[in-house]
């Protein structure tokens, strides 16, 4: 594809050879003549006198600074380079029909289009909308129900009575609808509270490899339209999360909390349960949640506080080290002695 048709389709300007071929994309670092490649981050600077791609995709203010080399200028270079991978995407395999490998339930129901492959169980009384495609070993358990135009990969478990939504992504590995975890304890040990909720996923939502989303006690867990999740998430029984807030690996969320809409939050980040974050809030990756947060605040640290004083408190936490060696040094000078708050050797004892 020549470059200058590229540029049309990201709704850039080129710099140089438009009529550059262009086979395909890579990173900065690796990319090679007939490659195209983005520039939208500082600390990437330093390869562009090395770049062998044919082109680059940037910013006006970046492209101030390159000479030399054939550019894409564009609005948002990184929107501007996820449509060309669009462009570059390989060929998706797409599965059709249904397997006579799979085990299908008499009372199950498969709409037209849908594609079920080997080694899929699917439960009775559920429901597989238009034009999904079930991979290998993916079990739909008992009045489960899969909307339209879905894609439930390898080994994916969506248990008994949950809903998937239309358009919805659930990488391999991933398990909906287990038991939260619910138990009495008493003097005897640890007693199981039935959960007898479920787990309902809106549209559009893309849940990542072997995340976790347990389903409700009494009523629902419930992952908003519109919401992206990273892998390894954990999503406790009866949270909500609200539409289009996007989470990333390793965060944990308890019981009970709920999330709004349009949210941030930062890998490995914790959340407490019962609590209430508000909309389009903003989680700074390894953050401890363990209150309430309004609408549009910024957070980070344990116990999480406003991003800004959290920096301050961090940046005095530096500073201690050296204003407590600045005292011994100043008391030295003085000919005060300080007292030693190192504990003393143990002496030997004596013998009779």
């Amino acid at each position: 594809m020549k470059l200058a048709e590229i540029a049309r389709r990201v709704g850039g300007v080129v710099s140089g050879d438009a009529a550059v071929e262009i086979t395909g994309v890579a990173p900065i670092e690796t990319a090679g003549p007939g490659e195209i490649t983005v520039l939208s981050r500082q600390r990437y600077m330093k390869w562009v006198p090395r770049a062998r791609a044919s082109a680059i995709i940037t910013g006006e203010e970046f492209a101030k600074s390159i000479k030399w080399r054939t550019l894409v200028i564009a609005k948002n270079p990184y929107e501007a380079f996820s449509v060309v991978l669009h462009l570059f995407t390989p060929e998706e395999r797409i599965p059709k029909g249904v397997s006579n490998r799979a085990h299908i339930a008499p009372t199950a129901r498969i709409e037209d289009g849908a594609a079920i492959m080997a080694g899929a169980f699917i439960d009775a009384e559920t429901f597989i909308g238009r034009n999904t495609i079930v991979y290998p070993n993916a079990f739909i358990g008992y009045r489960a129900k899969v909307g339209a135009e879905c894609r439930i990969y390898a080994s994916v478990t969506i248990r008994e009575r949950c809903q998937i939504g239309d358009r919805c992504i659930i990488h391999p590995g991933a398990v909906i609808g287990a038991d939260g975890f619910g138990f009495n304890s008493d003097a005897q040990g640890h007693h199981k509270v039935p959960q007898i909720g479920r787990v309902v996923i809106e549209e559009d939502v893309e849940i990542g490899a072997n995340c976790t989303i347990d389903r409700g006690t009494v009523g629902d867990t419930v992952i908003g339209r519109g919401v992206k999740l990273d892998n390894l998430i954990q999503v406790g029984h009866n949270v909500r999360i609200g539409e289009f807030t996007v989470i990333a690996a390793q965060t944990g969320i308890s019981g009970s909390t709920k999330i709004g809409e349009w949210a941030q939050i930062g890998g490995q980040a914790g959340f407490a349960g019962h609590i209430i974050v508000g909309n389009r809030v903003k989680v700074v990756g390894q953050s401890g949640v363990i209150g309430d947060v309004g609408d549009d605040e910024t957070i980070a640290g344990y116990p999480a506080v406003d991003r800004m004083r959290w920096l301050r408190n961090t940046a005095s936490l530096e500073r201690v080290g050296d204003f407590m060696r600045e005292q011994r040094a100043s008391e030295r000078d003085r000919g005060r002695k300080l007292p030693d708050n190192r504990q003393a050797p143990a002496k030997p004892e004596k013998k009779p």
